[in-house]
């Protein structure tokens, strides 16, 4: 099953455009993001490849089952509720932001606690199906909308509007000193084998390297495309402006044989799936080891009390968080998610190494 795990850091790698990664690019697109990119490739791939053949010392084995086997129960805890807190809220950042895409782009009227409501109710039910389920639905959603959404980069490609001038002219800043803030935007690309703590129970068998190498290669596509697509049509310095690079770059293409003329609105259908899944993912993972924290059964009731408190601070985030708050907290976020994964990678390998002893 070594398509599953494709299928995380995929899933991750088209959400990029939503959570405000193009944004944070574009600004320090003379600042060192074109370097903080070419780093957080190596950076990635490594942390991939440590984590994930670190996790085949565990065959078919989610956190909560790993940690049960330690001594020191309170550690388990602790590290189960810390990494619950950055899972839920990733899944909330990507919730927020795309609630807010819809508002300004499809229907400015509706309002967004009902948008969120409809959100809300599919999540709740996709996050409580058993892991192996999710990960089907997973596989179908990737299969229906990965190749129209691979037809959308095509048409951005070949369009004669695209200015390859401007995207050189950000690439002559490629020696430019990186900030912190590019690399951690650029890795959240590859941040999908993460997931692999809880649906490491439905990958059987070890990795091969060509899962790597095909890792690599749609890693390099997707950043690059991601960042110097939306400079090529709007230019080195009108991209800036934009709080949603891409959804506007979408706007800015034309199917003139196709029913929906309008590239945004079928990119924006595509991306309401993917968007569902990947927050569906993220919450479904908070949600198991939260399961996993307490070592006694968690009946319907406690259940529900934990979708009530996903669905509380939901509400909350969509009432007071606006796109441009939200994207100065991502920044620092995506900051502290990078420090965050090294230091589960340097835990799981440390597990591994006394388990192999």
């Amino acid at each position: 099953m070594n398509r599953y795990f494709l299928y995380l850091v995929l899933l991750n790698m088209l959400i990029n455009v939503i959570i405000f990664v193009p944004k944070i690019l574009i600004e320090y697109r003379y600042d060192g993001a074109v370097m903080g990119v070419l780093i957080a490739i190596p950076i990635g791939i490594a942390l991939n490849y440590l984590f994930s053949t670190t996790l085949t010392k565990f065959p078919q084995q989610g956190l909560p089952e790993i940690i049960s086997l330690l001594k020191h129960h309170w550690f388990g805890v602790v590290h189960l509720v810390g990494i619950q807190l950055v899972w839920f809220t990733a899944g909330l950042i990507t919730l927020i932001s795309f609630i807010d895409i819809l508002t300004r782009f499809i229907n400015p009227e509706m309002p967004k606690l009902l948008l969120l409501t409809i959100f809300l109710a599919a999540l709740f039910l996709i996050i409580q199906m058993p892991t192996d389920r999710v990960m089907y639905l997973l596989e179908i959603i990737l299969f229906l909308n990965t190749p129209l959404i691979a037809f959308i980069i095509f048409k951005a490609f070949s369009n004669e509007y695209l200015s390859w001038d401007s995207m050189l002219e950000v690439g002559t800043h490629i020696w430019a000193w990186p900030s912190l803030k590019a690399i951690a935007a650029a890795t959240y690309c590859f941040s999908g084998y993460t997931n692999l703590i809880i649906f490491n129970r439905v990958i059987k068998g070890k990795l091969k390297l060509w899962n790597f190498f095909i890792i690599t290669v749609l890693g390099v596509f997707n950043l690059f495309t991601t960042f110097f697509i939306p400079i090529g049509f709007h230019g080195s310095d009108g991209a800036q402006e934009l709080l949603y690079p891409w959804i506007t770059t979408a706007d800015s293409l034309r199917l003139v044989y196709s029913p929906i003329e309008r590239v945004i609105f079928l990119f924006l259908m595509f991306y309401m799936s993917i968007s569902l899944m990947s927050i569906s993912i993220h919450w479904h993972v908070a949600l198991e080891l939260l399961k996993g924290t307490f070592r006694g059964k968690v009946n319907m009731k406690k259940n529900w009390i934990v979708l009530s408190f996903f669905g509380v601070f939901s509400v909350i985030g969509v009432i007071y968080l606006n796109a441009l708050l939200l994207n100065k907290i991502t920044v620092y976020w995506l900051i502290g998610r990078l420090g965050f994964e090294l230091l589960v990678v340097c835990i799981f390998f440390f597990w591994a190494r006394r388990r192999a002893a």
